[in-house]
């Protein structure tokens, strides 16, 4: 008698294999689900860890309606020699790391993209001005490709969804390397910086290739002599050959990259890229046929989606504001107001630009119209340095004045306050007593005229599509508020706090610019950081508390800033130069 067949493991394949796929399927519904409202939700990858990077951008984006999504910290951070190291035993970003999560962020419905190049390929600033050879990154799944090849792979998909915006920036190399970072100190600041200044032959236009200003870097004006021998001689004794071959090294490797990049981006119109110009002079020196090489390529208009910028550590603060410019497809009309009468000069040594010059550039960046007082709907106040010593009591009074009239007749008001602190204590004063700082639309008055400008107009733009274009928001109102405080408390820093604290560290013998991990002063010093910090931290709070902060233009609201607090004061780096701090508001709903 014939046997029947069994089908019972056929029976119990098929039982386990829908078993499988029902447990699959409960897992993904039950899978907890990111809520965030990725529309306005930007991921972005700092150029390094310093507060114009990591929280200024933040309280930025926030006030503007927007939410910035970070790797964690130590992924991009820098550490200065002797300070402890990231995670990854390095005192730098992790590329690796940083190019993997700029994938994932695309993977779960990210659209809006702010990244730094010199994190992703160096590691962050300082490192990008150290690397002078090709980089190979080694990834977790045991590929290991070089720098555009993982720019291929990990950031160009990223733009093939045409619903995805990019928006990269970049550096040109500085004229000179890091204090305090593999073995840099002042002696080779300064020198390299000597070095960087000397005029090099300027290449007709027709000869600008890379090869050709990679082949003029050694040679000063005159095409013959080294440049090294144009210098005096306490720099050119400083400057070994060693020095020499990594810092062109790194001028070649970063140019070369970047030109390498602006090749790949050609196919989409999706990807922003702007190169901003690290400290630099205002005379011909080694960047010149650099940026005449960078300009050949994509011309002057920063209008555009691929330019040349003025300032580098306000450029994703700028992008912010561009992404709020291009969601709003709005146009403000705006005027600019200099008061100092220095608007046509160059502040410093280390500015490119005069400050006119640099003004115009970001008008041209956000594509506002510029246009009379009496036309415009955003109003930006120009503090520059004053033209004659003589009048600057009267100049600081007339921006105050300017400023209580625009907050009389309701005109929304930027305040660039780019004088490099020219008029000390007598403006600050003044400014605290009879200005609301609350019901300005941006303040910055910190650094260089050409970053303190971007963070102006980047605050100022941003804030007030916002104002004008976005839906009202109790969180965002409070985050103008903390940017606000954030704003003034760093100026309050640069006026009164931190040359003291330089003379009280210096006093152990201890570096303020770059405070060993173990010293037997940290507490001290920690105490005497809040000793000197908290009184100006009180002055930036009783400005602000119990006044109308702005939130609204069209008509003007405002909302009653209830409660604001600056604390826990912390040097990030481990030197006086930047300050971090956390500031909290509470704000009327």
């Amino acid at each position: 008698m014939r046997k029947k067949r069994r089908h019972f493991p056929l029976r119990r394949l098929l039982v386990g294999v829908i078993l499988i796929l029902l447990a699959l399927v409960v897992g993904e519904l039950l899978r907890p689900r990111d809520s965030r409202d990725w529309s306005r939700v930007i991921a972005y990858i700092p150029l390094d860890d310093r507060i114009d990077n990591y929280e200024d951008a933040a309280y930025l984006a926030e006030a503007s309606g927007w939410e910035l999504a970070m790797p964690p910290r130590d992924w991009f951070r820098t550490a200065l020699d002797g300070q402890p190291r990231n995670e990854n035993g390095t005192p730098y970003g992790n590329r690796e790391a940083l190019f993997e999560w700029a994938r994932d962020m695309g993977r779960q419905g990210c659209r809006t993209f702010v990244f730094s190049l010199d994190q992703l390929f160096s590691g962050g600033l300082v490192n990008s001005r150290a690397v002078q050879d090709a980089w190979p990154l080694r990834f977790s799944e045991r590929s290991t490709m070089g720098e555009l090849d993982a720019f291929r792979k990990y950031i160009l998909p990223l733009a093939k969804n045409k619903k995805n915006r990019l928006y990269l920036f970049d550096s040109l190399a500085r004229l000179s390397p890091t204090v305090g970072y593999l073995g840099a100190g002042e002696q080779e600041y300064y020198a390299l910086r000597a070095y960087g200044m000397v005029p090099r032959p300027v290449l007709p236009d027709n000869q600008l290739t890379l090869e050709r200003v990679f082949s003029q870097y050694a040679y000063a004006e005159d095409g013959k002599t080294l440049a090294e021998n144009a210098l005096e001689a306490r720099f050119r004794d400083a400057l070994t050959p060693d020095l020499l071959q990594t810092y062109l090294g790194v001028r070649r490797r970063k140019l070369a990259l970047t030109d390498e990049v602006l090749k790949a981006i050609e196919p989409f119109d999706n990807i922003q890229l702007f190169i901003g110009v690290d400290d630099s002079s205002n005379r011909d020196n080694i960047q010149y046929n650099e940026l005449r090489y960078l300009r050949s390529r994509i011309g002057s208009d920063v209008s555009s989606s691929i330019a040349v910028m003025a300032g580098l550590d306000s450029l994703a603060r700028l992008f912010v504001g561009r992404v709020a410019q291009e969601t709003h497809d709005y146009r403000v009309k705006a005027c600019v107001r200099y008061v100092g009468g220095s608007e046509e000069k160059h502040s410093s040594e280390f500015d490119l630009y005069t400050l006119e010059e640099v003004v115009k550039l970001h008008l041209d960046f956000f594509r506002a119209e510029e246009v009379p007082a009496e036309q415009a709907e955003l109003q930006i106040l120009v503090m520059t340095a004053p033209d004659n010593p003589e009048r600057a009591a009267e100049y600081a009074e007339e921006l105050v004045a300017a400023l209580e009239e625009n907050l009389r007749r309701h005109i929304p008001t930027v305040l660039n306050e780019a004088s490099n602190n020219a008029y000390g204590d007598a403006l600050e004063q003044a400014l605290l007593k009879r200005i609301p700082f609350a019901e300005l639309v941006a303040y910055a008055g910190k650094y260089d005229q050409a970053n303190v400008t971007g963070a102006a107009f980047a605050m100022g733009f941003s804030r007030y599509l916002y104002l004008r274009c976005g839906e009202p928001s109790v969180r965002a109102d409070a985050a103008q508020a903390e940017q606000m405080a954030n704003s003034m408390a760093l100026t309050e820093y640069i006026l009164h706090t931190r040359e003291p604290l330089n003379a009280y560290i210096r006093s152990f013998g201890v570096d303020a610019g770059n405070i060993p991990p173990d010293t037997p002063y940290k507490l001290r010093i920690e105490r005497k950081l809040e000793e000197l910090f908290k009184p100006e931290c009180e002055k930036v709070c009783a400005n602000l508390k119990g006044t109308g902060l702005l939130c609204g233009v069209a008509p003007w609201q405002r909302r009653t800033i209830r409660e604001i607090a600056i604390k826990d004061y912390v040097l990030p780096w481990s030197r006086t130069f930047e300050l971090s701090f956390a500031v909290k508001a509470a704000i009327d709903g």
